[in-house]
């Protein structure tokens, strides 16, 4: 018999949702299968919660999950699928459905999570759950060509972080979010009139700049650590979105990102 349990009260450890991940995501859209460390890594800079992710358990193995980040009053679906031989049996839609209920009861106010368009299986049953799109969030990749670092510094991730903060226009998604970078490995460039964080393989977590020109320079600036991408870029930022078409960047992703209100059940 299949249960549906917290990650937390399952008894099993990470090796075991990791291997479910693997073979869940194995017919992904995009391909996705990280060694054992880096899925590690990615659910701890995320902030993965263990007693708000739900797994489906079948003989002792992890057969589908919802892993969940807690953040404050916000939870957000870092990642949840099926194993392949398991589709079709409502297991996505009773995580799903785990998930909501336990984090109604801890006083959640918010759910959050992206789904890539044409993944219609997926956003139909986020529908089904409450779900709604608040914006849309382009991924883009970039070869530069003119990579040019001398409009900026090297810094330091506060400084950069507060600059962006006081030129962005947006809020970045969650695994973009200041707090989810707090001991990350990066490369802060600070410019007079704005900032760039830069994560490994050429990763842009956060850009903002006070006028086109400024994020221009940003953009060469933060090639000069090699190709460039740039994932969940708000949609509705069109200095940005125009400029990255005009240096010929590849829109590779469009996302949506849905958001659930809860209810206060207190």
């Amino acid at each position: 018999m299949t249960r549906i349990v917290s990650f937390s009260g399952s008894g099993l450890d990470l090796g075991a949702l990791h291997d479910a991940m693997l073979a869940a995501f194995s017919d992904y859209i995009v391909p996705l299968q990280p060694d054992a460390a880096t899925f590690k890594a990615a659910l701890s800079a995320r902030g993965f919660d263990p007693e708000a992710s739900f797994v489906a358990i079948d003989d002792n193995e992890v057969i589908g999950f919802w892993n969940v980040a807690t953040r404050n009053t916000k939870r957000y679906l870092i990642g949840s699928g099926t194993r392949i031989e398991h589709r079709g049996r409502g297991l996505a839609s009773r995580l799903g459905m785990a998930a909501i209920a336990a984090a109604q009861n801890a006083g959640i106010e918010s759910f959050w999570l992206e789904v890539i368009e044409g993944n219609t299986g997926a956003e139909r049953l986020y529908r089904k759950l409450g779900f709604e799109v608040a914006r849309k969030l382009d991924c883009y990749r970039l070869e530069h060509p003119s990579p040019d670092r001398s409009s900026c510094a090297l810094s330091d991730f506060g400084t950069v972080a507060t600059v962006i903060q006081r030129y962005a226009t947006w809020t970045p998604s969650w695994q973009n979010a200041t707090d989810s970078l707090d001991g990350a490995q990066l490369t802060p460039l600070l410019h007079e009139k704005g900032g760039v964080l830069i994560g490994a393989g050429g990763l842009v977590h956060q850009i903002a700049a006070s006028d086109p020109c400024a994020l221009e320079e940003l953009l060469a600036a933060a090639a000069t650590v090699g190709s460039l991408t740039l994932v969940n870029v708000d949609s509705a930022d069109s200095a940005l979105c125009s400029l990255l078409q005009k240096l010929g960047a590849h829109r590779f992703i469009v996302q949506s990102e849905m958001r659930l209100s809860l209810p206060n059940v207190s």
